[in-house]
């Protein structure tokens, strides 16, 4: 008798280790809350067995989506005006005409052989405003006479990059008076005589 009930006991101990052993390394699941709409109260809704708002961001959504470039920053920042220099520019009389010069790397540079069609025939040449934008960009608003008495004073906005060291953009500002005025909010520079006001935004002429 007491060898069946030995027997039997070995019968129950094997049987318990053949048992599976449960899965714990399976991440816990949580609840599903609902199955439809209707098991949501308010006017939540169901969405992959759980009850959020309308309008949640999605729960099966794979990636949220990339975020848009951020708007060009900065402002205007004036120089000071002494003489006839503002910043590493200056205006230099020549032989013939004035020049708006820059100390390039590869020697003094005029910057009006880019801006007017006939650089030695600018008369006087004046640097009504001048305007830093970030490390490498330059704005001048500059006066020459090259219109003799049709128009007593022409009047240009130019762009200059230093890192590339060339004017990047140039406009004929509209009007013949002398008198130009010139506004900086920010990274819109609003340049004006007695015609159309011109615009600049972020340092470059366009």
């Amino acid at each position: 008798m007491k060898q069946l009930t030995i027997v039997a006991l070995l019968a129950l101990a094997l049987a318990g280790c053949d048992k599976p052993k449960e899965d714990t390394t399976q991440a816990a699941q949580p609840a599903a809350q609902c199955g439809k709409d209707t098991d949501c109260k308010g006017d939540r809704i169901c969405e992959s067995g759980q009850c959020v708002s309308p309008g949640a961001p999605s729960l099966t959504a794979s990636r949220p989506e990339a975020a848009l470039p951020a708007a060009p920053s900065g402002a205007y920042e004036p120089l000071l005006i002494s003489d006839s220099e503002a910043g590493p520019f200056s205006v230099q009389h020549m032989e013939s005409g004035t020049a708006l010069t820059y100390p390039s790397r590869a020697g003094v540079m005029n910057l009006l052989e880019s801006v007017v069609e006939y650089p030695d025939a600018t008369g006087y040449v004046v640097i009504e405003k001048a305007y830093s934008f970030g490390t490498n960009q330059y704005v001048l608003i500059i006066s020459t006479g090259e219109g003799g008495r049709a128009c007593p004073a022409s009047t240009y906005v130019l762009s200059f990059d230093t890192k590339s060291e060339y004017v990047d953009g140039k406009a004929s500002i509209d009007g013949c008076s002398e008198i130009v005025e010139a506004f900086a909010d920010g990274n819109k520079l609003s340049v004006k005589k007695d015609g159309a006001t011109t615009i600049v935004f972020n340092g470059k002429v366009q």
